[in-house]
């Protein structure tokens, strides 16, 4: 007989739901999961196919930094040629000499005459080193054909080495202004050389090199085809020496604003076609045409196996030829595409080529399609193992948990509850769920007894703690009332001490002053009185001038070092009870500390090396104060045993923000169990001698707060000690006064 719902006891109805609950978490579980793995069969595929956009980007910029890199060892090539040619031509004593043409001869080359200059039964080895010139019977009678010779030769050995270095040079050569005269590297015989044009000489051999295939080099480089005078790369022809198919690089020659002719080097477009061939699963084909559609280079070595000179028109896929030659070759940041093709333009440093890689959507599909072939069944696998893994937890802990649950609820009601019937791997957990509950209802019954009295508890500690605080801020104050009050005493003391000392430097130029002023006094009165008797004599006279001169000269030098004396205390003492910014002359802000502190402690211990026009916008009274305690500090610390004491003071700015001030001495030195407590307050080593530890305290906080600087000291016990301050050229603004503390 089924029972009716509300027969049912509420446990059990409390077990349904949760049952409902968890079918509605596997679907809400499983729903989210197909969908992912759907998306994610396409955002791998979205991802398969931005990666083999960003393979192929990069094999192009690398295939364009190979290109360039090719073509730049051609363009300094020529460059390093048109430098020596035109130091040759300039100055002939830097071409070949008359003494290497007598050694030249001996070997088959010729002082003079036309055609071949090099006899071709010259030793193989000069061969190896020297090309050949050609002479026109007309250029005999050119005023620089001789020059010309001469560099010619002296430029063999360069070429040489380039050759050499990079074997895809073919020919380098120098074409005259007049076409009467080439330089050719590497030797060629005359004979061989007219075999390859199919001429029977000179002249007409010549017409044919400066024609090389139709581009005319000299006329392509000359002042009315080229007036920026920049190199130039013809468009690919076959060579008449039988090279096979090929591109020049010319460069014209200026010498003081004329043109003086043409250099240039050859290259086979197979050198082309090694920079760009193609690795083994990269996407996309490549090509490298000019501005006029002629293909100098591809990945699939069609350039190679052709015998004609290839056009765009016969490479290109048709629908990728509906664009003009110029829109399709212009330079674009990114992939472009017409629906069927995808491609992209670099242009390429050095030269006025293109390259263009270019690939089909077909293409794109078919690596994508290979790259995520297993991706389903991979998709697949992944959801059967979640299917496995749902069942496995819904068998062996759903269930069990969903009934811990209900007994979880029917013990907070009554901590006495029977266990429930549950699988036996389960019995021990549920046991220890019930004993649990019932030490923590007893356990809640006793906290609730303590919370009275742990109430009162922490209130009586927080009254203590209020009063003990009290107290501790009243100390504070007080600690910090007689530190203010020490550090005025300090200050008070220094200042007694230089007024003390001023007034004792005082004391002798005023007192030489007075003295000389009663003496000249009394002269004064002698004089008065011979004049009176009418018994003055000329030499008498001259004696009272001699003294009175001597005399003015004593009293001004005495009074001036009074005043400058006077004058640098002045400052000093203004600067150091002033608190006012401004900008400053460091060197003589310090000479004026200099002249002041050497009244207490000597000059001869004072020195200092400081660029002069240093200007800082700082706190001068500040800077005085920390200079004074440092060279105080040396005094008092350093010296003690000292005879010769020195304290040099150093500066030079670091950055162009900062400087860098250095206040150095020969002393005693400093212990290095002292050396981190230089700068705590109230630490001396002279305590009841004249130290009371706060000096470098003073000198460390004004550095810091007022100047906005850094200070740290080394020393080596024996050898002195050195403290250096890094200071901003402008301090940081503060307040009119610091902050009460």
């Amino acid at each position: 007989m089924q029972t009716s719902p509300a027969a049912q006891p509420p446990s059990l109805l409390a077990l349904r739901r949760l049952q409902r609950h968890f079918v509605v978490l596997l679907l809400a579980v499983l729903t989210p999961t197909l969908l992912a793995l759907w998306w994610y069969q396409h955002y791998a595929e979205s991802v398969e196919e931005s990666r083999l956009l960003a393979s192929t980007e990069s094999h192009v910029l690398q295939q364009q930094l190979a290109f360039e890199q090719v073509l730049q060892v051609a363009t300094n090539h020529l460059q390093r040629l048109a430098l020596q040619m035109g130091d040759s031509m300039s100055r002939p004593e830097l071409g070949l000499d008359p003494g290497a043409w007598r050694s030249l001869e001996k070997y088959g080359a010729r002082r003079m005459g036309s055609g071949a200059l090099i006899d071709p039964q010259l030793d193989p080895w000069w061969q190896a080193r020297f090309g050949q010139l050609f002479v026109a019977p007309r250029a005999l009678k050119q005023p620089d054909l001789a020059r010309e010779i001469r560099a010619s030769l002296a430029l063999f050995p360069a070429m040489y080495a380039a050759h050499q270095a990079h074997p895809y040079f073919q020919w380098s050569y120098f074409y005259s202004p007049r076409e009467d005269f080439s330089s050719i590297y590497p030797f060629v015989a005359e004979r061989d050389i007219l075999q390859a044009t199919g001429t029977q000489d000179i002249d007409a051999m010549l017409k044919v090199i400066f024609d090389a295939g139709g581009t005319t080099p000299v006329q392509m480089m000359s002042p009315n085809r080229n007036p920026q005078r920049e190199s130039r790369w013809t468009a690919p022809y076959y060579d008449a020496g039988g090279k096979g198919a090929m591109v020049s690089l010319l460069r014209p020659l200026y010498l003081q604003d004329q043109f003086a002719g043409v250099l240039g080097t050859d290259v086979t477009l197979r050198m082309f076609a090694e920079v760009l061939h193609k690795e083994g699963g990269e996407l996309g084909h490549a090509l490298v045409l000019n501005s006029l559609g002629h293909v100098l280079a591809d990945d699939a070595g069609q350039v190679l196996e052709s015998k004609d000179i290839l056009k765009a028109d016969q490479v290109l896929p048709a629908a990728m030829l509906q664009l003009p030659l110029s829109q399709l070759l212009k330079d674009k940041s990114t992939l472009q595409s017409n629906g069927q093709w995808r491609w992209r333009v670099l242009p390429l440093r050095g030269s006025q080529w293109y390259l263009l890689v270019y690939f089909s959507e077909l293409e794109l599909a078919q690596a994508k399609a290979r790259q995520v072939i297993n991706t389903p069944l991979i998709l697949l696998g992944l959801l059967a193992v979640l299917l496995m893994a749902i069942w496995a937890i819904s068998y062996l802990f759903a269930v069990p948990a969903l009934r811990l649950v209900d007994f979880l609820n029917h013990l907070q009601g009554n901590p006495q509850s029977a266990l429930p019937s549950v699988p036996k791997v389960w019995q021990s957990s549920f046991s220890q769920v019930a004993a649990t509950a019932k030490e923590r209802a007893d356990y809640l019954a006793e906290l609730e007894g303590h919370s009275e009295s742990l109430e009162q508890t922490v209130n009586l500690r927080t009254r203590e703690l209020l009063q003990a605080n009290d107290v501790l801020r009243q100390t504070i104050d007080q600690l910090k009332a007689t530190q203010k009050m020490l550090v005025e005493s300090e200050k008070m003391a220094a200042l007694g001490s230089l007024v003390a000392g001023v007034a004792h430097e005082l004391n002798t130029p005023i007192g030489v002053s007075v003295t000389m002023g009663s003496t000249l006094q009394e002269k004064n009165r002698e004089l008065a009185q011979e004049i009176t008797a009418q018994t003055l004599r000329k030499a008498a006279l001259a004696d009272y001038v001699e003294v009175a001169e001597q005399g003015l000269q004593i009293l001004m030098r005495n009074l001036e070092q009074a005043a400058q004396l006077v004058s640098s205390f002045k400052q000093v003492a203004v600067d150091q009870t002033s608190d006012q910014r401004r900008q400053f002359d460091l060197a003589q802000l310090v000479q004026q500390v200099m002249q002041t502190m050497g009244v207490l402690y000597g000059n001869d211990r004072l020195q200092a090396r400081l660029p002069e026009g240093l200007v800082l916008d700082s706190f001068p009274g500040a800077l005085v104060q920390v200079l004074n305690n440092l060279i105080s500090n040396a005094e008092i610390h350093a010296f003690d045993g000292v005879a010769n004491g020195q304290v040099m003071i150093e500066a030079d700015v670091l950055d162009g923000e900062r400087v860098r001030l250095q206040v150095r001495d020969n002393g005693v030195g400093i212990k290095p169990e002292h050396l981190s407590h230089i700068f705590e307050p109230f630490f001396t080593t002279k305590l009841g001698h004249g130290g009371s530890g706060l000096g470098l305290n003073i000198v460390y906080n004004i550095v810091h707060s007022v100047l906005g600087g850094e200070i740290e000291a080394q020393s080596v016990p024996g050898q002195g000690a050195s403290f250096t301050l890094i200071l901003p050229l402008r301090a940081p603004e503060r307040g009119a006064s610091p902050p009460a503390e």
